[in-house]
C-alpha cells in the first residue's frame, strides 16, 4: 500500500508541475502573438486601401520614429531593408510556435517575439516585441514548476519512509501481541527504541498496561493461592466439629466455636468483598469534605482503651483544620487498621505517636511505632492480599488489613509510605489538598 501510494503521488506531483509549466508557456505564448497581431492589424488599418511599397515605407518609418517598442523591419519584394529600428533582417532565430520566432537584437541583446506580415506586392513587414520581463516571468515559472515537483517528491519520499516506519512499528506491536496471546507470557513487552515518535509513545502505554495486566494476574495466582491456603485450615476445623457434633445436641460450646469459625471465614470474604469495591471505585460519587482531624481523634478515643490494656501510650499532634474530600467510613477503617496495627505489633510499654500536619500542597498523616516493624524486602508485600510476615503468624487476622489500608488510599489519591523508625515502623501519608 505503501508503494503504491508513493507511485501515485510521484505521478501527481509531476503532472501538477508539468500542467503548470505548460499553462504558463500557452498562456505567454497567446499574450504575445495576440499583442504582435493587433499592432499588424492596426498598421493594415491605418495603411488604408492604399498598399503600395512607397506608403508603407513612409508609414513604417513615421511609427519607428514615435515608438520604440514594437519594432520593425521592413523591406520589398527583393529583400532590400526600406525602413524600420532593425537595420537587417535577423538570421539567428528560434521558432516560439508556428508562424512565431524569438531572436535578440544584436546591439542591446533584447529578447523579441516576432511575426512576419506579407502584403499583396511581395514586400514583407516583420513586426517584433519586446519580451524580456515576460520572459523573466516565465523563466520564474518554470523554476517555480520545478521546485513544486522537487518539494513534492521529497515529501512523498519523506512520507514514504515514515510509512514505512509506522508500518513496521505496528507489526511489531501486533507481533508482539499475537505472541503474548499464543504463549500466554505476559512477561514480554514491546521493543522501544527511542521517545520521538506517538507509536514509541503508545508502545510504552501498552506496556505498563502489560505491566498492569501481568501485576492483576499475579495477585489473582497469588490471591487465589492465599485464600486455599488461609481458609483450609477453619474449614478443615469447622469439618471435624461438625464430625465431632454428630450425636451430641448438648455441646453449646462446640457450637460457639464452630460459629466463631465460620465467623471468621464470612469476614475474611466480606473484606475481600470490600477490598474490590474500593478497588473498583465504586463509592467515589458519595465523597464530601471531609475532617481528617476529627477522623483520626475518633480513631484514637477508639483504640485508646486497647492501647492502655496493653501497656502502651499514644501521643498526638493533629492539626484541626484538614479537610479533603473524601468518604469518612473508609477513612476510618483505613486509619483504624493502622492504629490496630500498630498496637498489635508493639512491645509492652511501648509508645505510638500520631501526627497530622498540612502545608501549602499538602496534608501528611504521620503514624510511628516502636514495635517489631517491618523488613525493608516485605514493605512493598504487606500491601498484598493475605500477605503476613512470620512474626505476624502468631495474631489473629486475615492479612487483608493494609491491603484495605491501600484500596482506600488509592481510591483517594493519597500516597502511603512505610520506613524505618529505629526501632519500630513509621507508616507516612501524603494527601493533596
Amino acid at each position: 500500500m505503501a508503494v503504491l501510494f508513493t507511485i501515485l503521488l510521484g505521478i501527481s506531483a509531476v503532472f501538477l508541475g508539468y500542467s503548470l509549466y505548460d499553462f504558463g508557456q500557452k498562456n505567454f505564448m497567446r499574450e504575445t502573438e495576440d499583442a504582435i497581431n493587433i499592432e499588424i492589424e492596426h498598421i493594415i488599418i491605418s495603411l488604408g486601401k492604399n498598399h503600395s511599397t512607397q506608403n508603407i515605407e513612409q508609414y513604417i518609418s513615421k511609427r519607428a520614429e514615435e515608438k520604440l517598442n514594437p519594432v520593425y523591419y521592413f523591406q520589398d519584394k527583393d529583400g532590400a531593408r526600406l525602413a524600420g529600428h532593425l537595420n537587417n533582417m535577423p538570421e539567428d532565430v528560434t521558432l516560439l510556435k508556428e508562424g512565431v520566432v524569438s531572436f535578440r537584437h544584436d546591439t542591446k541583446q533584447v529578447l523579441y517575439a516576432a511575426k512576419m506580415h506579407t502584403f499583396e506586392n511581395g514586400s514583407k513587414l516583420l513586426v517584433a516585441r519586446d519580451i524580456n520581463d515576460i520572459n523573466k516571468s516565465y523563466e520564474r515559472l518554470k523554476l517555480f514548476s520545478i521546485m513544486i515537483m522537487v518539494f513534492m517528491l521529497m515529501v512523498i519520499l519523506v512520507s514514504f519512509f515514515i510509512s514505512l516506519f509506522v508500518v513496521s512499528r505496528i507489526n511489531m506491536i501486533a507481533g508482539t501481541a499475537k505472541n503474548i496471546m499464543d504463549t500466554g507470557d505476559l512477561s514480554k513487552r514491546i521493543s522501544i527504541k527511542g521517545n520521538w515518535d506517538d507509536l514509541s509513545n503508545l508502545a510504552q502505554v501498552l506496556n505498563s498496561l502489560l505491566d498492569r495486566i501481568e501485576a492483576l494476574m499475579q495477585g489473582i495466582r497469588s490471591t487465589s493461592d492465599n485464600i486455599a491456603h488461609d481458609l483450609r485450615t477453619p474449614l478443615t476445623r469447622l469439618r471435624n466439629h461438625l464430625e465431632d457434633l454428630k450425636g451430641n445436641k448438648n455441646n453449646e460450646s462446640d457450637l460457639d466455636s464452630l460459629i466463631n469459625e465460620a465467623d471468621h471465614i464470612l469476614g475474611t470474604f466480606n473484606s475481600l468483598l470490600r477490598i474490590t469495591n474500593i478497588e473498583k471505585s465504586a463509592r467515589s460519587q458519595n465523597f464530601i469534605t471531609v475532617n481528617i482531624g476529627e477522623i483520626i481523634e475518633d480513631v484514637i478515643a477508639l483504640y485508646e482503651p486497647l492501647a492502655e490494656d496493653r501497656s502502651l501510650s499514644i501521643s498526638s499532634n493533629i492539626c484541626d483544620d484538614v479537610f479533603i474530600s473524601g468518604d469518612k467510613d473508609m477513612l476510618f477503617q483505613a486509619f483504624a487498621n493502622l492504629v490496630d496495627n500498630a498496637i498489635k505489633f508493639s512491645s509492652k510499654n511501648g509508645h505510638i505517636k500520631i501526627e497530622l500536619s498540612r502545608d501549602a500542597k499538602q496534608s501528611i498523616f504521620v503514624l510511628a511505632d516502636n514495635g517489631c516493624g517491618v523488613s525493608e524486602q516485605e514493605r512493598e508485600r504487606v500491601f498484598d492480599r493475605f500477605f503476613r510476615a512470620d512474626y505476624s503468624r502468631s495474631e489473629p487476622g486475615t492479612g487483608l488489613g493494609l491491603s484495605l489500608v491501600k484500596a482506600v488510599l488509592d481510591l483517594h489519591q493519597a500516597e502511603i509510605s512505610l520506613n524505618d523508625n529505629k526501632p519500630g515502623l513509621r507508616v507516612d501519608i501524603k494527601f493533596n489538598n
